[in-house]
C-alpha cells in the first residue's frame, strides 16, 4: 500500500493538514477594525484561529489563557482587548465564565462568537462590527482616522501608480 504524502492538496483541492484563519477584506477596512489597538487586533487573530469553521459561538478564550497566547502579562490589557473587541461589535460572548461549576462538569472561560462569521444553527454572520464607530474624541476614534487615511492614501498612490516603493534590492 503506497502512502500519501500529506502535504499534498486532495482531489478536491484541499490540504488537510494545513489550516488558515479567515480574515475578510471588508473586516479589515472597516472602521471598527481600523480603530483597534494593536494588542486587540492581536487577540483577534488568536480567537479567529481557534475557529474550525463548525465552532463558532463555542470559541472559549479566558482573559488568562489570552494573555498566554499573546505573549503578555497584564490581565488588564488583555481585558481591555476583549472589551474593545466586544465595544466595537467584532466578538460577542455567547456564554459568562463560571467559576461556581465543577471543572470537570463544564468549562470556566468565557465562550466567544466572531460576528463576521456565521455560527452554527444560524442562516449567516451579523456583521455588527460594520455599524460600529468609537466615540468621538477617543484615542479609539485617532486610531481609526489615521488608519482609515493611510488607508486612502495607499489607494492613491496604488490607483495612479505612485507607490512608494515600485521595486528594491534588498
Amino acid at each position: 500500500m503506497r502512502k500519501r504524502n500529506r502535504n499534498k492538496p486532495n482531489q478536491k483541492g484541499r490540504n488537510p493538514t494545513s489550516r488558515f484563519a479567515r480574515l475578510d477584506h471588508r473586516l479589515l477596512n472597516s472602521p471598527a477594525y481600523r480603530a483597534l489597538s494593536t494588542a486587540a487586533r492581536a487577540l483577534l487573530v488568536e480567537l479567529t484561529m481557534l475557529d474550525n469553521g463548525e465552532n463558532n459561538g463555542s470559541l472559549y478564550l479566558s482573559i488568562r489563557d489570552a494573555a498566554g497566547r499573546l505573549g503578555m502579562a497584564d490581565l488588564t490589557a488583555v481585558r481591555s482587548a476583549f472589551d474593545e473587541l466586544q465595544g466595537l461589535g467584532l466578538i460577542e460572548m455567547t456564554e459568562s465564565a463560571s467559576f461556581h461549576v465543577k471543572a470537570a462538569e463544564k468549562s470556566r472561560a468565557r465562550c466567544w462568537r466572531l460576528t463576521w462569521l456565521a455560527g452554527p444553527g444560524r442562516k449567516g454572520p451579523s456583521m455588527a462590527f460594520m455599524s460600529c464607530q468609537p466615540e468621538p474624541g477617543t484615542k479609539a476614534h485617532k486610531r481609526m482616522e489615521r488608519g482609515t487615511r493611510a488607508l486612502k492614501a495607499f489607494r492613491k498612490a496604488r490607483d495612479s501608480g505612485r507607490l512608494p516603493v515600485l521595486d528594491s534590492d534588498t
